[in-house]
């Protein structure tokens, strides 16, 4: 097996043990470490409409580092940051899939912590194509348009990932990468919002002025 940046074996047990959101196949994200895969896509209905929230909120981004045992408490005032409070159901609901989605990451990857980033935007943050200095990055849309990428052998050809999907990039610090998928974050219509949730594995992620995805 390709080698994930981490110190194989300490996190196992525990890893084994962690929940994952709804949609996530282990199989299928193992994927990503294939020699001739940058990207990996998981498709799944949105779990949750949070429209309504994200219209009340406010337009800003939050970043932390999480582990299983405080990632909840750290969601929460993420969210309460970007005033995502009510009504309690598609809050709760949110909340619980992006624990889902930390978890999944730490315990897929085998990772002791994970750098998560909430961001509520209401302008194209990065509109160049390009791949980021990361070892893996997943992104999920929750509301607006999905992240976009492209081949570099089909250029011309843009693909846009669906709400709720798990989009899981290869870094130029990833054993494997080639380049060969460059993404960006959507245009978006005057007036719109999105809501993405970004994670990397903490370690790595670089300081100020990172791409978003």
């Amino acid at each position: 097996m390709h080698d994930r940046g981490i110190r194989k074996g300490k996190y196992n047990k525990i890893a084994q043990r962690m929940r994952r959101p709804a949609g996530w196949d282990d199989e299928q994200i193992d994927g990503m470490h294939a020699a001739d895969t940058d990207t990996v896509l998981i498709r799944r209905p949105v779990p949750v409409e949070c429209a309504e929230i994200v219209a009340r909120g406010r337009v800003g981004e939050v970043s932390f580092h999480a582990t299983a045992r405080g990632a909840k408490n750290k969601i929460d005032r993420g969210l309460d940051h970007l005033e995502l409070k009510a009504p309690r159901g598609p809050r709760a609901r949110l909340a619980d899939d992006i624990l889902g989605l930390i978890c999944g990451m730490l315990a897929g990857f085998d990772w002791p912590r994970v750098e998560v980033r909430l961001d509520l935007a209401d302008v194209q943050a990065c509109p160049k194509f390009h791949s980021d200095n990361v070892l893996v990055r997943r992104v999920t849309t929750y509301v607006g348009p999905g992240t976009e990428y492209i081949e570099t052998c089909r250029p011309d050809v843009v693909h846009r990932a669906g709400r709720g999907s798990l989009v899981f990039l290869n870094g130029h610090r990833h054993a494997t990468h080639r380049d060969a998928i460059l993404h960006h974050s959507p245009a978006s219509a005057h007036g719109s919002r999105r809501l993405s949730v970004t994670i990397d594995r903490a370690d790595w992620l670089m300081a100020a002025g990172e791409d978003r995805g």
